[in-house]
């Protein structure tokens, strides 16, 4: 798996102006919102490695809420901050069991002999088409699109509605943003997310 990652995945990635931390790849946006890709290894099959590729959105916001105002400066998020999480899936040919459903169709396999076809499947995929749809992920209003598509191979964390308010919460007006917070308040949202809601685009507003 290193071998695939640090022959053909590191050089697409680093072109495309992402970093490496271990088997994770990371980039940040102008308003240090995140995005990740990174391989998971399952022990399922002793003849092939067999391994996902998933994708994390971590919006600035989402982070800050999860840390209570409290995340460590510079620190790079880990998957546990993210908002959106999905996976890059496999064409039929690289793929562990491509007559799967979901969410095994995800999971790639290197057989004995295959490490070059699976590295530049991986990497055409991610120069053509992965890597650009991930970067657009740093553009809120762009996540938000997403966030609202009915695409079931996505996780997403939170409701809809606070998922909104998290994405929003920057760039709009107090008026917005308090009837946002009644629709949450209304459907049971945490009295400590609505305080820090109100705590941090008032500290905006301030500054």
């Amino acid at each position: 798996m290193d071998a695939v990652i640090r022959e053909y995945v590191t050089p697409v990635a680093k072109s495309a102006g992402f970093r490496k931390t271990g088997r994770t790849f990371w980039m940040a946006g102008n308003r240090q919102d995140y995005v990740l890709f990174g391989f998971q290894v399952y022990a399922v099959d002793p003849e092939a490695t067999v391994f996902d590729v998933e994708f994390h959105a971590v919006p600035e916001p989402y982070w800050d809420w999860i840390n209570r105002g409290e995340q460590p400066a510079g620190k790079v998020p880990s998957s546990s901050g993210a908002l959106i999480t999905g996976r890059f899936i496999p064409p039929a040919s690289v793929a562990h069991c491509p007559d799967d459903k979901m969410p095994f169709r995800a999971r790639w396999a290197i057989r004995p002999g295959g490490e070059v076809t699976v590295g530049r499947s991986l990497a055409e995929m991610l120069s053509a088409e992965s890597l650009p749809q991930l970067q657009r992920l740093l553009d809120r209003a762009h996540l938000l699109e997403v966030e609202k598509s009915r695409d079931g191979y996505l996780m997403k964390r939170m409701t809809p509605i606070l998922r909104e308010i998290v994405l929003r919460i920057d760039d709009i007006s107090a008026p917005e943003l308090a009837d946002l917070l009644a629709a949450a308040e209304a459907s049971g949202a945490p009295v400590a997310f609505v305080r820090w809601a109100q705590e941090r685009h008032a500290a905006r507003e301030g500054s």
